[in-house]
């Protein structure tokens, strides 16, 4: 289950409201123009300290004589591209209409008729407005006890936004039929400087089989991608023309609880136990995950590295190297205002490779999926559901090699610069590569799927005064790649081959000034985020990058004019076959610049 929703708020977090800069300390408000927090450092804003501070802001709201930038603000945009669907005419469903998240809410929820038909593609549209002041909150949807979207809300301005996100959710087409309950969520607080209330609208758009689009069918041995939106370990997604899907879903519902999004606290894990069809072909693992509290900038701690290992039965299955993802608010609100980082409104699932355990998982009884997130040292929201290709006669099978085991443990250096503890410079260092095989035989036919992945982790960091009893600064560089190789031998001839490189990067240099009583501090900062995806399999090969850059100054004076500086610029590029997408956003002070697409 999940803690009290206020828990972030028990730790030292900046808001800034231009005049006044408030100190928010568990859960409640107070004025502190005298002297800001006693432990305060810059890459706590960036969540490097235990007290975990974040900055939210009302853009807008200068004095006479500052600078023009922010003066107004476009409404939030991101670069995902967009979602292909055939043009066919969708049924459209609602599930949350106007859905308003003031104090402490409870979901919005709602009981809809899912129509019938062959579709070939589900997209999910999210439509948000906000006025105000607000911290970014997680956004939620789930489909009774699954999870089926995650994003992050931007942070509003005094004068309102809107913004707008599409999801392709064809994967979840098995539970996307007959009378459903949708739960729609943001998890969001009020206070007197925190006025923001975020308000959805989620529809669903069913879009029927034509236009060279085929209607979604079972995915298969000889042509195992999945259709939707997630992180793939291994080979590409299915082609929009071509959806594959699961037909079974099966939640990972701990005992106890009603969602399958849940707290993973340091030291502990979630489990779930399952009883499951014999007959299952293929499984992959769709899993949610973020970190939270002091967690949430993960990347900016020593140790940096993290972890999520999941496991069946207590043997070893699968393992995430996740992804470090920045809300609107973090690090520094004016460098996402209003282009937002990468998946940050629109976070996506991790999809696992199982087959492997699919002879062990189709042999009766119940068996135990368990997550832990090494390294955690705050807590992580996660959870998800098995999606299962299952169907024929019963199946067995058992696994033949696991080489997997965790947690991989990081190589940490520190040294200090120049002789001074005041100054030190960290590196850190992961590496790990297995192999996991199983056997699966139905019907007198025997096949092996075997999974293979490398992956490599490296973070350097430099901290001046970390305390920040003068001025202080950090510099944080961080870099994540896998290689993960699938391969099915069996009857068929050749062996089906899938490959999936991935590359992440995130670079944040920043600092934080602050004058002798505190009634003034400035925050200087700058970050960057780079994502590359290469997958191939199935005659299909497919390519994402996409990089976002951005630089924001802000400082807040009690005494003189407020500095509220920034600009950012992303780019994306994707090629799925013949279907090529690009797009760059160039932004400053608030304003959208220059946005060019093809």
């Amino acid at each position: 289950m999940r803690p009290v929703r206020h828990v972030r708020l028990k730790h030292f977090r900046w808001l800034i409201a231009f005049g006044v800069t408030v100190l928010v300390l568990g859960g409640a408000a107070a004025a502190d123009a005298a002297s800001g927090p006693a432990h305060l450092k810059i890459d706590a804003t960036v969540g490097s300290s235990a007290s975990g501070q974040r900055a939210a802001l009302a853009a807008g709201a200068q004095s006479s004589g500052t600078p023009s930038e922010f003066s107004t603000t476009a409404d939030p945009v991101s670069l995902d591209a967009p979602v292909r669907v055939p043009r066919t005419r969708p049924t459209v469903v609602t599930v949350a209409d106007n859905a308003q998240f003031g104090n402490a809410p409870a979901p919005s929820t709602d009981t809809v008729s899912l129509p019938k038909g062959n579709w070939a593609t589900v997209v999910m549209s999210i439509t948000g407005t906000e006025q105000g002041r607000q911290y970014d909150r997680l956004a939620e949807v789930s489909d009774g006890p699954t999870q089926i979207f995650l994003g992050v809300t931007p942070e509003p301005t005094p004068a309102g936004i809107t913004w707008h996100v599409q999801k392709d959710i064809t994967g979840y087409l098995p539970i996307l039929s007959g009378t459903r309950t949708f739960s729609t969520y943001v998890d969001n607080y009020l206070s007197a400087i925190d006025t923001g209330i975020p308000a959805l609208t989620v529809t669903l758009s069913f879009y029927p089989a034509g236009a060279g689009y085929a209607a979604a069918h079972v995915a298969t041995t000889d042509n195992p991608g999945l259709a939707g939106a997630a992180i793939n370990q291994a080979g590409p997604a299915a082609p929009p023309a071509d959806p594959g899907v699961p037909n079974d879903l099966v939640t990972l519902l701990p005992s106890g609880d009603t969602s399958d999004f849940n707290t993973v606290n340091a030291g502990s894990s979630l489990s779930a136990a399952v009883t499951l069809p014999d007959d299952i072909r293929s499984a992959s693992l769709d899993l949610y995950a973020v970190g939270q509290s002091t967690d949430e900038f993960w990347w900016g701690l020593t140790p940096a590295y993290r972890e999520i290992d999941v496991s069946i039965d207590g043997k070893p299955a699968g393992v995430v190297w996740p992804d470090a993802f920045v809300y609107t608010g973090g690090v520094n609100p004016l460098i996402w205002r209003p282009l937002t980082g990468v998946d940050t409104l629109d976070i996506p699932s991790y999809r696992l490779d199982l087959t492997p355990f699919a002879g062990l998982l189709s042999s009766g009884g119940t068996h135990t999926i368990t997550l832990t997130v090494a390294g955690n040292a705050g807590y992580w929201l996660a959870g998800g559901a098995l999606l299962l290709s299952a169907d024929g006669p019963a199946v067995t099978g058992s696994v033949t090699a696991d080489t997997l085991s965790f947690p991989t443990t990081s190589t940490v250096g520190t040294s200090d610069a120049l002789g001074s503890p005041a100054s030190v410079a960290s590196t850190e260092s992961a590496s790990a590569s297995y192999r996991i095989a199983g056997t699966v035989t139905q019907g007198g036919s025997t096949r092996t799927d075997a999974l293979s992945q490398s992956l490599q982790f490296a973070n350097d960091q430099t901290d001046v005064d970390s305390s920040c009893t003068s001025d202080c600064y950090q510099w944080v560089h961080q870099e994540t790649t896998s290689a993960a190789t699938e391969t099915v031998t069996g009857p068929h001839e050749p062996p089906v081959v899938r490959h999936d490189d991935t590359s992440w990067t995130i670079d944040a240099p920043n600092g934080y000034q602050q004058n002798a009583d505190g009634s003034d501090f400035f925050l200087p900062a700058s970050v960057s985020q780079s994502y590359t995806d290469v997958a191939a399999g199935g005659g299909d090969t497919t390519s994402l990058s996409e990089s976002v850059t951005g630089y924001g100054a802000l400082e807040e004076d009690n005494s003189a004019a407020t500095i509220t500086n920034g600009d950012t610029t992303g780019i994306i590029t994707v090629h799925d076959g013949g279907y090529v997408y690009q797009r760059t956003i160039v932004t400053h002070g608030g304003i959208i610049v220059q946005d060019l697409s093809s």
